[in-house]
């Protein structure tokens, strides 16, 4: 589990993954949809010190390797913040780490739902998504344009399509 000291390795590994020069090497980039920082180490710290959250790590030689943040919501956990070192992307490290963020949502919280949110365009990623069991649910929100903590929008058709899949026995 990431502490305030890892944040800001964390907000960089998010950012290599997504929205970086480096991003364009992996399949997750959405650099061509949002500019700009996805997340930064305050914003990190804060979720790293939520009590109903918690900041997942993996790590390696290198430093850290893929990270994800669950948050805590009744019967149900979030996913989000949910990043792998381009470079790694592809060899199963994303698998293990949302293995690892399921079993944690489930044993630690008694969860039966984990629910992410996939900006509408990323259509690789929605197709990743469903073949590790998630659904979507049809539930649309809105992107948090005007809010450049989340970064700069390159496209005005943006949302956040919800997506859930059920954990423990009946997955």
């Amino acid at each position: 589990m990431a502490t305030v000291d890892d944040a800001p390795a964390v907000a960089d590994l998010v950012h290599r993954a997504y929205r970086s020069d480096e991003s364009r090497t992996g399949w997750t980039t959405e650099a061509d949809l949002v500019g700009g920082q996805r997340v930064d180490a305050a914003m990190v710290s804060e979720l790293v010190t939520s009590p109903t959250g918690v900041v997942l790590v993996a790590e390696d030689d290198d430093g850290l390797l893929a990270c994800c943040h669950l948050e805590r919501r009744d019967a149900v956990a979030y996913l989000g913040m949910f990043a792998v070192r381009p470079r790694h992307q592809g060899r199963g490290t994303g698998r293990a780490m949302l293995s690892a963020a399921e079993e944690h949502a489930a044993r630690a919280w008694g969860a039966a739902t984990l629910e992410i949110s996939v900006i509408n365009h990323r259509h690789e990623l929605i197709a990743w998504y469903e073949r590790c069991g998630f659904a979507r649910t049809g539930v649309e929100h809105a992107f948090p344009y005007g809010d450049e903590r989340y970064g700069l929008p390159q496209r005005d058709d943006l949302v956040l399509l919800e997506m859930v899949k059920r954990l423990g026995p009946a997955a």
